[in-house]
């Protein structure tokens, strides 16, 4: 068994490492109190950390600003 996309987003968190994405919003995304859906958008996500309750600290993907305005 290999966990490698967690050492991956691990060595990101502990980097500042942000990945820019452009994409159609289907759904309404937020971020800082503005929300936008049905156009494409341009985001920078960084990764988050949780601590976790039983396993190690869980790392994702959080969407930290919109781009374009």
């Amino acid at each position: 068994m290999r966990f490698t996309r967690g050492k991956t987003l691990r060595d990101a968190y502990n980097n500042g490492t942000s990945s820019i994405k452009t994409k159609y919003l289907w759904f309404p995304v937020t971020i800082d109190g503005e929300t936008r859906w049905l156009e494409e958008a341009t985001i920078e996500y960084r990764v988050k950390k949780e601590k976790g309750v039983i396993f190690d600290d869980y790392y994702y993907w959080f969407p930290w600003y919109f781009v374009n305005k």
